[in-house]
């Protein structure tokens, strides 16, 4: 063969082998391509039927929360209804106050003599009862008074058997009329002497025979506040020994808040707090003074407190709590009204439809609560006029929790 036919069939050679690797190559492409597409047909087709899932279970979560009464099923259940209107969420104040005793209700214990303490009969704090002996004093003075009322009866006895003689003599015409009625004045002159006696012992509340002790006695019940006696101590008249109070009649005392803030009258009923146990009580407001606290510059206000308790004591610290004005109306519910679902404050709003009532929760932003526990403050969430659950909600929200259970499962 020539050189020349052998260089025509390399080329040939060379043709049908690029054709062939181009067909190839061709062959992959196209089955690449179509793997692709499809890849890609699953892909849409996954999220396609992902987001059908996610609008179905958001239709079902929709529903599950959605809830619908008939008004027979509500009178029965105990939901009431409401509208959201704007009105006062009223705020207490709290101010310092002190517990003192009343002194109306107070009884200060002292001797009436200057003498020697013999006994003392009671603690301090201790509960007393009105004639209860507190202590016995010995009182020197009270011996001569009581030696006194002795001569004077001694005198009385002999001036009676004189009289009683003259009498006898005058009546059988023996003694002279003279004799017998300066026996009669003797006598009676006796009687007046006893009888002195007898009443200066009864006002200094001693008897005649009690050998010179002196009992002092509790005048009125109560609880020994104050005592400042111990035995063998030498007192005077002027010395205050006993302090009694009835804690069942304290007053609470404070300082007029300033001008503004808040308004107090006579007969107001006000609360106050312990601070120690947090435990709340009432008073009703006596008086307020004529003249200014010297600190402060502002009134001082008496109250009486009306539920007496056993952690009541004078000088106790309390915080009284005052109503402040009301301010601007604001959007407000019921306390009642709200509740906690997924973390969130709801509030049931009801709509009518045909013969059922169909309620929703709207979750809202709450602000201040009245400090009566009756009303909530509505931020955002709410508009006037919107009828809502104010009492039966925590039913709905059980119910609606019970739906979401279910449909979980």
């Amino acid at each position: 063969m020539s050189l020349k036919n052998i260089q025509k069939q390399w080329l040939w050679v060379g043709l049908v082998m690029s054709t062939c690797i181009l067909f190839s190559l061709w062959m992959v492409l196209k089955d690449s391509s179509k793997i692709n597409q499809q890849t890609e047909d699953g892909h849409s087709e996954a999220e396609s039927t992902h987001a059908y899932d996610e609008r179905e279970e958001a239709k079902h979560s929709e529903e599950s929360k959605a809830l619908n009464l008939t008004p027979q099923q509500m009178l029965e259940f105990g939901v009431k209804l409401a509208q959201v209107q704007y009105g006062a969420v009223s705020q207490s104040l709290e101010y310092p106050a002190k517990l003192i005793a009343n002194t109306d209700q107070q009884a200060h214990v002292a001797s009436t003599f200057t003498g020697r303490v013999e006994s003392v009969n009671v603690l301090l704090g201790q509960q007393v009862k009105k004639g209860q002996v507190l202590a016995t004093v010995f009182i020197p003075e009270l011996v001569d008074q009581q030696a006194t009322l002795s001569i004077a009866q001694e005198v009385l006895t002999l001036a009676q058997q004189d009289y009683q003689r003259e009498k006898q003599l005058f009546d059988q015409g023996i003694s002279a009329r003279q004799d017998y009625q300066k026996a009669y004045n003797a006598y009676r002159q006796a009687q007046i002497q006893v009888q002195a006696a007898r009443t200066r012992l009864s006002a200094l509340g001693a008897s005649a025979g009690s050998q010179g002790r002196y009992t002092l006695k509790a005048p009125l019940s109560g609880v020994v506040s104050q005592k400042d006696i111990v035995v063998g101590e030498y007192i005077t008249s002027d010395k205050q020994l006993f302090v009694i109070d009835q804690l069942d009649q304290l007053w609470l005392e404070f300082i007029m808040p300033s001008a503004g803030s808040v308004t107090i009258q006579p007969n107001q009923q006000i609360d106050f707090r312990s601070l120690q146990t947090q435990n709340s009580f009432k008073a009703q407001v006596q008086t307020l003074t004529t003249e200014a606290d010297s600190q402060t510059g502002r009134l001082q206000v008496r109250a009486k407190v009306l539920t007496p308790a056993q952690e009541l004591r004078p000088n106790l610290m309390v915080n009284v709590m005052l109503q402040a004005h009301d301010g601007q109306p604001v959007l407000r519910v019921s306390k009642n009204a709200i509740q906690q679902v997924d973390g969130k404050s709801v509030v049931f709003v009801a709509k009518s439809e045909k013969n059922l009532v169909h309620f929703e929760p709207i979750v809202v932003e709450v602000g201040n609560y009245s400090s009566d526990g009756q009303w909530v403050e509505i931020k955002s969430g709410l508009t006037t006029n919107q009828q809502y659950v104010s009492q039966g909600s925590f039913l709905l929200k059980s119910e609606m929790e019970k739906g979401d259970a279910e449909h979980g499962h």
